[in-house]
């Protein structure tokens, strides 16, 4: 009986140190900062144990050596012992059940080898690896401390086999996820209900900035507010009341001779303060001039590193093409931001179950994703209105219409040099996967 509690006890050792192993390799780092800055002094144990990740997984694995080693050497004649008067029974002779006990000994060790101290263990350890790991915490350490000498031999000679066959040595959690794997991780974290859908949206976004070009998501030029320089005061002060906006380029007459930026409060100090100001170039403030082809991330890096939130955007030939402020590049994070002062009109606005109303001015990969517009790649365009124009050749006419994949482009609102607003309409019966059609217009 007690050789019996031995074979147990060195399957349940066995178990314990593949629950260690499969629970340390799921358990993330993260998860322990949070238990030991809720004063947890086991995940503080267990945060040493990740520091040290390719250690103690070699103490694992000596452990689960150890364990299969001590049951191959005591369990077989234990319990061949325990076989050998049921094998008897069958009215074998004692010289032909002693040979039939023996592999009969171990089919039932090996299978309980596996199930019991491999199996269920780590099974356990995958669906509640955050409780085994505090729990194997302390034990693993210990035993890690009783062994290390010859611990530490397995891995020295380990690396170096390693690196005899060309492979590089790392770091068992020193890997990065790359960008696919971390939308992959999103999509199973909203389904596993540890992420909302609009923060995925968020973090997908913020993964989205390197490809996008300013230009997409500037004011365009025929709609910057500027103060010029040589209008009268009364003029000055009328545009910037009306606009409603904070800050306006100073220009010498068009957007191609900026003189800098003003900002409203800086106006406003200076009509209080009369002696230190003298004109309106005295409270202007440099403006950040960048290329119209700039990325959205670099774009949020210049405007840290210049202290501004408006940047001018100007084309190849230095051309003012528009501008852009650090407004702009949020709503492209977490959606549209609306102040005060900003037109209750939407850019698009659904009016029916496939229908929208779009502002011209729209850029396109709003559109595509509110609208499910499937564009072709030939197309150039940046805002919705000009991809309108470019299908059909030539400044839309009102009412006038023309195909866009599986959906149909009609001009609401033009005036003579381009369209201001579209309705957009879902064609009844096309295929999902239509191409883009450089359209003939209706």
């Amino acid at each position: 009986m007690n050789d019996l509690i031995i074979v147990f006890l060195l399957v349940a050792f066995n178990g314990f140190f593949v629950a260690a192993e499969f629970a340390l390799v799921k358990i993330r780092m993260a998860e322990i900062e949070v238990m030991v800055q809720d004063g947890s002094r086991i995940a503080q144990t267990v945060r040493n144990i990740l520091q040290n990740l390719d250690t103690y997984l070699s103490s694992c694995q000596l452990g689960v050596t150890l364990g299969s080693l001590g049951l191959g050497w005591f369990s077989e004649r234990t319990m061949a012992a325990l076989l050998e008067p049921l094998v008897l029974t069958l009215g074998f002779s004692a010289a032909t059940a002693h040979v039939i006990a023996i592999p009969l000994a171990l089919v039932v060790m090996t299978f309980l080898l596996i199930t019991a101290g491999e199996l269920v263990p780590k099974f356990v350890a995958l669906q509640k690896y955050r409780q085994v790991a505090l729990v194997i915490g302390i034990p693993l350490v210990l035993f890690y401390r009783l062994f290390r000498p010859f611990i530490w031999l397995l891995n020295v000679s380990a690396n170096l086999m390693l690196r005899c066959l060309g492979i590089r040595v790392i770091d068992a959690h020193g890997e990065s996820f790359t960008e696919p794997e971390l939308r992959i991780a999103l999509v199973s974290m909203v389904a596993g209900g540890h992420v909302s859908r609009r923060e995925r949206r968020i973090m997908e976004n913020v993964l989205d900035l390197e490809e996008k070009v300013a230009r997409r998501y500037m004011l365009p030029r025929n709609q910057i507010v500027f103060v010029n320089q040589n209008d009268p005061t009364e003029e000055k002060l009328r545009v910037v009341a009306e606009s409603g906006h904070t800050r306006f380029p100073l220009c010498d007459e068009d957007l191609d001779q900026i003189i800098g930026i003003i900002h409203v409060k800086d106006l406003m100090k200076g009509f209080y303060d009369e002696d230190q100001f003298t004109s309106l170039e005295s409270i202007a403030r440099p403006p950040l001039f960048l290329p119209e082809t700039i990325r959205l991330d670099a774009l949020l890096l210049e405007f840290q590193r210049r202290n501004s939130v408006l940047a001018v955007l100007v084309d190849e030939f230095g051309t003012v093409s528009g501008m852009i402020t650090l407004e702009n590049v949020l709503e492209e994070l977490v959606g549209p931001i609306q102040d005060e002062f900003d037109s209750e009109a939407s850019l698009i606005v659904r009016t029916g179950p496939h229908r929208f109303e779009v502002e011209a001015s729209c850029p396109v990969d709003q559109v595509v994703r509110a609208c499910g517009l499937e564009l072709s790649d030939e197309l150039t365009s940046d805002t919705t209105g000009g991809v309108m124009t470019e299908l059909l050749g030539h400044i839309p006419r009102q009412g006038e219409q023309v195909r866009a994949g599986t959906h149909l482009m009609t001009a609401l609102r033009v005036e003579p040099t381009r369209v201001q607003r579209l309705r957009i309409d879902r064609m009844a019966g096309m295929p999902d996967e239509a191409e883009a059609d450089g359209g003939k217009g209706k």
